[in-house]
């Protein structure tokens, strides 16, 4: 990792959760973003599944400038790395190894996350030059898991994604992540549906003021 990446990692590991954004249309992840961000979140992650997602990360950029970190996920080949970095991208996340993309984060002055379940993967994902090592799909192992990985990988970034809440990351937290991703739990699914922002907003609030308690 270079000096430029740096600043993007302390920032993600200072905010302590990420939103994971993933939405059938730009629209309704535009507006997920601007949640988050009215909460104080610094950092987001939206996903390639997004439709014209680089376009989301572009609008992002130009309305919230630098103080906003934006991560691209689920990339899955070095083309989509390739496309969200160019579109501005401050981190790249993939569920899985991608061989060369961490490499090519890299010389962007971003940052990767790279996904992994078992010791060997994670290995692999260190060997890759993984930043911070994505534990995916956390709940399956849930924060003990966690916990056996951190055993023997004390030095590893750890941010568990996948079935992680409000009410349970204080345990993924003590078994030793240093961040968390938040997806669709981080919203109420009737206060998103009816567009009741300020009740959303408290509750993201909630949550991160739950994270640095």
């Amino acid at each position: 990792m270079n000096s430029e990446a740096a600043a993007p990692l302390s920032r993600l590991m200072a905010d302590r959760v990420v939103p994971v954004l993933r939405y059938g249309d730009a629209a309704t992840a535009g507006y997920a973003a601007e949640i988050a961000i009215q909460a104080g979140c610094a950092a987001l992650e939206l996903t390639w599944t997004i439709p014209g997602v680089a376009d989301l990360v572009r609008a992002l950029r130009d309305k919230h400038g630098d103080a906003l970190t934006l991560g691209v996920g689920t990339v899955l080949d070095e083309a989509q790395a390739r496309e969200a970095l160019v579109a501005g991208a401050d981190f790249i996340v993939s569920p899985g190894l991608v061989p060369g993309i961490a490499d090519m984060a890299h010389a962007a002055g971003a940052l990767c996350l790279l996904g992994a379940f078992t010791p060997s993967e994670v290995l692999q994902a260190r060997r890759a030059g993984a930043d911070i090592v994505k534990i995916f799909p956390a709940d399956t192992g849930g924060p003990r898991h966690l916990a056996a990985l951190k055993s023997v990988f004390p030095d590893t970034v750890f941010c568990p994604t996948g079935g992680v809440t409000r009410q349970n990351m204080g345990e993924y937290f003590a078994a030793g992540a240093a961040l968390v991703g938040i997806g669709g739990n981080l919203y109420d699914k009737a206060a998103f549906a009816a567009r009741d922002t300020a009740a959303l907003v408290r509750q993201v609030m909630q949550t991160r003021e739950a994270a640095h308690g």
